[in-house]
């Protein structure tokens, strides 16, 4: 029984001094201030748990917590782990936190509690702020400070501008951990364009980053360009356009160095030479454009509206006259050609006519058969019939049944008139392109075959050639 006892005992001993040795874990947490934060302790006895503050302070025995507007304490995962919660983490909270295990330590938490700084811009006597924002000066450097009070741990500062990293020298001072303060100073030369600048906060676990941005109106002189219009051939328009911030509270326009208007926009008479320019000016500066020498009815720049409308209904009348005369070109080349094409056929038509024979009433004999109707030679026609011939007519010998047959039968060259034109194929037919646009006194003849005599064959052959041409015809 005693040798049971010594070995309960050994082990025991052996046990107290392995746990004496042993090693507590750590691990580093931060709390923003004013916050709680729960620490979670491993244990194997709830009753025998005990939790330190630096190693001196006892807080709680078991469940009993001595401080409890301070912390709390609970159980959690079947009695296994114990969980301290300090509430409302202050400056003072922050230190040491261990947890022992029936005498021994298990686990120690650091606490570290941060604090959020107070963020501002602080802006040279040259500078003026209103309602947030910042006025600057094109082109000249400007200086800005961003100041960071009361962070704990102390914070880095960094720049924006329309939220792009700023372009300029950045100077930072940081002051002792005691005092809290950290300057940053921001030297740049602004844009047109910037819109906002801003300083940002960073270096914190749990505290997010911080923001202070101010608008930036940045302000530079008037740049000007004198615009010269003439609506009326009367008056020229002069228009002082400028581009500036502030707006520019001043100007002048000047026609041949002398004051015409302080306003932006005047007209002058266009019918004499004339130099001019305009000029503005704001707090921050003035400019003047260069002298335009105008002439009589000078155009400027821009055309006027009324100017590019008369240039395109110009040219649209333009167009409408050339294609009218287009169109008349071409048609009376046709009637051209009509007319000719006519003037031919009548002269065919007049040389297969025989000459008429009137009766007591004058009437043309029937001339269906064109062999019982005699043809006249031309040659030894005349305009005018003979007296024997109007006596004929006038006693009745005009009707061809009653002559005798000597007079009936025609001559050799009319027969042989006679036999063409009883044969319609063997008539020639004249060609329209060797036809004259004005015919001549015989061919006038031809295409009035009441008023003259018969045209003879061979000499229409002769003089115009054969007519191959079917087709016109």
């Amino acid at each position: 029984m005693w040798h049971h006892l010594i070995w309960i005992l050994v082990l025991w001993l052996l046990s107290g001094i392995t746990t004496a040795n042993q090693v507590p874990q750590r691990a580093s947490e931060v709390a923003l201030i004013g916050t709680n934060r729960t620490l979670v302790c491993n244990i194997t006895s709830v009753e025998l748990t005990v939790w330190m503050f630096n190693n001196k302070d006892q807080l709680s025995q078991g469940l009993t917590i001595f401080t409890p507007s301070q912390y709390a304490l609970d159980v959690r995962n079947d009695d296994t782990q114990m969980a301290l919660t300090v509430i409302t983490a202050d400056e003072d909270d922050e230190g040491l936190y261990s947890c022992q295990d029936q005498g021994n330590p298990v686990m120690e938490f650091i606490l570290t509690i941060e604090i959020p700084p107070t963020l501002k811009f602080e802006f040279s006597n040259s500078i003026h702020s209103t309602n947030g924002t910042v006025d600057v000066t094109f082109t000249e450097e400007t200086a800005v400070q961003c100041i960071a009070r009361g962070s704990k741990p102390l914070v880095s500062l960094r720049w924006e501008v329309d939220g792009r990293g700023a372009v300029g020298e950045v100077a930072t001072n940081n002051s002792r951990d005691d005092e809290r303060i950290t300057v940053s100073t921001l030297r740049y030369i602004p844009n047109v364009g910037d819109k906002t600048l801003a300083c940002i906060t960073g270096g914190q676990q749990v505290v997010l980053s911080k923001k202070v941005e101010a608008k930036i109106n940045v302000m530079y002189a008037p740049k000007c360009s004198l615009l010269i219009s003439n609506e009326t051939t009367n008056e020229f328009r002069l228009f002082c356009r400028c581009e500036a911030n502030p707006p520019p509270n001043n100007y002048g326009i000047y026609v041949n160095d002398s004051l015409q208007s302080t306003e932006k926009e005047v007209f002058i008479s266009s019918q004499s030479p004339a130099v001019v320019f305009c000029n503005a000016s704001n707090i921050i500066g003035a400019d003047t454009t260069d002298p335009v020498e105008l002439g009589e009815f000078h155009v400027g720049q821009p055309i006027s509206g009324g100017i590019i409308a008369l240039i395109v209904c110009v040219l649209i009348l333009l167009i409408l006259m050339i294609a009218l005369v287009i169109v008349f070109l071409q048609r009376r080349k046709v009637k051209k050609h009509q007319d000719s094409h006519g003037r031919t056929l009548a002269t065919c038509e007049a040389s297969k006519i025989p000459l008429p024979v009137g009766g007591e009433q004058g009437k043309i004999e029937d001339m269906s058969n064109p062999s019982s109707v005699p043809l006249i030679d031309q040659s030894s026609q005349k305009a005018e019939p003979s007296e024997q011939m109007n006596k004929e007519v006038t006693e009745g010998k005009g009707d061809p049944s009653k002559e005798s047959p000597q007079k009936a039968e025609p001559s050799e060259q009319n027969k042989e008139n006679t036999d063409d034109t009883s044969d319609p194929s063997k008539v020639p037919l004249m060609d329209p392109s060797s036809q004259r646009d004005v015919p001549s006194e015989q061919d006038k003849d031809m295409t009035n075959p009441g008023e003259g005599p018969e045209i003879d064959k061979e000499e229409w052959k002769a003089k115009h050639g054969d007519g191959d041409d079917d087709e016109d015809v």
